[in-house]
């Protein structure tokens, strides 16, 4: 994280460079509206507006992945909570088909005892 910012700041630096060795004026043409400013404001502009896209869409892909991570999240939970009732019923079913074979071998000795 640490290198990320340190690259971003160096590109920062860079940026305003370049910006403040070209400080022209030149027109701008916005759609209908003519525009005589600087270079170097036209430069540090563009690279502010840049990187608020860029902060939009990750912040936009980290909701999205934050969104998809708590619908996974609650699938493995209730996937989870399958398991473990049919576990309890495995066990149960292995417990009464044990009582029912004590049952039956009880009858057996009963029935051979008489």
């Amino acid at each position: 994280m640490q290198i990320w910012f340190v690259l971003s700041l160096l590109f920062s630096i860079l940026v305003a460079v370049f910006a403040v060795l070209n400080s022209n004026v030149v027109p701008i043409k916005l759609y209908w509206v003519d525009y005589q400013l600087s270079q170097s404001l036209v430069i540090l502009l563009s690279a502010i507006f840049g990187a608020m896209i860029a902060i939009f869409l990750g912040i936009f892909s980290k909701v999205k992945s934050t969104l998809k991570i708590r619908e996974l999240n609650l699938t493995v939970n209730s996937l989870e909570q399958k398991i473990t009732e049919l576990n309890n019923q495995i066990i149960v079913s292995q417990i009464s088909d044990s009582n029912s074979r004590l049952n039956n071998s009880e009858a057996q000795l009963l029935e051979s005892g008489h």
